[in-house]
């Protein structure tokens, strides 16, 4: 019986000492902010303190912004940035082999920075033509005025057309193997924007001219209006006299029609000069019955 008792005080002893001890635990007990106020966009300190060991503590800026830090020991000191202005709480919480919790009030002040404007939008804002008007077989540009990066389709009104793509304003050339009127187009591609349909004239070398004169009908008959066809190429000014006492100075692209009456019966010569830039001169008679 006593040898039963002594086995087992025996084993009670090996069990004791085979205990595992306690570890010891660190404490955050404390957080100091560099400064009770701030202004927004300004950096504030965040100091831990409190007992160690202690290898983790989490801090949360009170801002929607929370960070577990892996550390050595306590004191600590980490930063955050605030961007907008409020009343915020500090908390610190000891992690892992670190237990606690402290708390510090930080006031954020001033106006939140505003939102860096949208970039904008890409837009042509205008074409022009040198020279103008465009000479056969001779280039021309087209200057094309606008902001922003933007890709536009050119259509020459010839038949041909180019894209083009980049920032704004771009200059283009284009040579018309034709003397005559067309409508260039400049097409933004989305998103840019900014549409523009131009009229452009391209005449022969040397210049406009005017080339003849038809009459309808001839003879005519008075009181009832005559019509006047000046022929040519080009937009050219010119004057036509009528040869009744009457005449009209005009500035149009040709070929162009005119109107006239005369009163009374007679044979009248029908003179139409070119002036200016334009050269050419026409005659007709014309009898009104």
């Amino acid at each position: 019986m006593m040898g039963m008792i002594g086995t087992i005080w025996t084993a009670a002893l090996l069990l004791a000492g085979t205990t595992t001890p306690v570890q010891p635990r660190g404490t955050v007990n404390g957080v100091q902010v560099s400064a009770p106020s701030l202004d927004v966009g300004a950096t504030l300190s965040v100091t831990v303190l409190g007992t160690n060991p202690c290898g983790a503590a989490n801090i949360d800026y009170g801002d929607g912004t929370a960070i577990t830090y892996a550390i050595t020991g306590l004191p600590v000191t980490q930063s955050h940035p605030y961007t907008k202005p409020g009343n915020y709480t500090v908390i610190a919480r000891g992690m892992g082999n670190c237990d606690g919790e402290a708390r510090a009030q930080v006031k954020v002040t001033g106006a939140a920075p505003a939102p860096n404007p949208a970039p904008a939008a890409a837009e042509i804002t205008g074409v022009t033509f040198a020279p103008r008007p465009g000479v056969v077989r001779q280039p021309i540009t087209i200057d094309v005025a606008g902001r922003g990066s933007c890709a536009f389709v050119v259509d020459y009104g010839d038949g041909n057309q180019q894209d083009f793509t980049g920032a704004l304003p771009r200059r283009v050339t284009h040579t018309y193997a034709v003397p005559e009127n067309y409508t260039v187009i400049v097409g933004p591609v989305a998103p840019c924007v900014g549409k523009f349909t131009e009229k452009f004239e391209v005449v022969p070398r040397g210049g406009p001219r005017l080339t003849g004169l038809q009459i309808r009908p001839s003879p005519g008959n008075a009181r009832e209006a005559v019509n006047f066809t000046v022929e040519g190429i080009g937009t050219c000014t010119y004057t036509i006299d009528f040869g009744d006492g009457n005449n009209e100075e005009r500035a149009k692209p040709l070929t162009d029609r005119v109107t006239h009456v005369y009163p009374a019966p007679g044979d009248y010569r029908v003179d139409v000069q070119a002036t200016g830039s334009c050269t050419g001169y026409a005659r007709r008679m014309l009898t009104i019955r």
